[in-house]
């Protein structure tokens, strides 16, 4: 697998300064479980902290912002909590493998925009569909400005699909008014404005739905 990495152009390789060798490498670019091994000798040097570091900003710059990764061995626990990443916490314990997330932070505003709104975004469990005592998996508020009919968030709305066990439903509630409350993978839901992407959802701009 890391020869064919290597082969699409997706292994990074740190290359020690003074040696001038390859003493690490990762591959993966933590958008997916993947590896990441520094040589024995050098390790508790940074090496790994740089090339994470590193991976984090290609993410970045890809507007990538939902990150998967496996921790093994079990012992690198501490450095990826260290990094930023969170444990998958609702697998069965004969499927949990110490998978691990994280949700990096996308600002796009202030914006100045005709006029602003208060949004509110939950995510829950598929279970929420006919029970509406489910609680919010996870929940944002963001400041929205208004472009004509076109309400742009000043903070990317992300989720990563993997903290809930079948599908995701999104809520969508826009100055106490809510706007959509169903299955995010459904049409209806692209059209208000959440994004299917890498490992998950996300909304940057939301269209105020048809009147019924």
């Amino acid at each position: 697998m890391t020869t064919k990495a290597h082969d699409e152009g997706g292994l990074l390789v740190y290359i020690d300064p003074q040696s001038h060798a390859p003493v690490a490498y990762q591959w993966g670019g933590l958008l997916s479980p993947g590896i990441l091994d520094v040589r024995n000798g050098m390790r508790g040097h940074g090496i790994g902290k740089a090339l994470v570091e590193h991976c984090l900003a290609l993410a970045d710059e890809a507007g990538e912002d939902l990150l998967s990764i496996q921790c093994k061995p079990s012992t690198s626990i501490p450095f990826w909590q260290a990094m930023g990443f969170t444990l998958l916490g609702n697998k069965e314990p004969h499927e949990q493998e110490n998978y691990a997330y994280r949700v990096m932070q996308r600002v796009r505003g202030p914006f100045d925009g005709d006029s602003t709104s208060e949004v509110a975004i939950e995510w829950y469990p598929e279970e929420r569909k006919w029970d509406a005592a489910v609680p919010a998996v996870e929940s944002q508020s963001i400041q929205g400005a208004w472009f004509g009919d076109e309400l742009e968030l000043e903070e990317r709305a992300s989720f990563f699909a993997d903290l809930v066990p079948h599908d995701v439903v999104v809520r969508i509630v826009v100055d106490g008014q809510e706007w959509y409350c169903d299955k995010a993978k459904y049409e209806r839901a692209e059209f208000v404005g959440v994004e299917r992407c890498r490992n998950g959802y996300r909304v940057d701009t939301l269209s105020r739905p048809p009147t019924r």
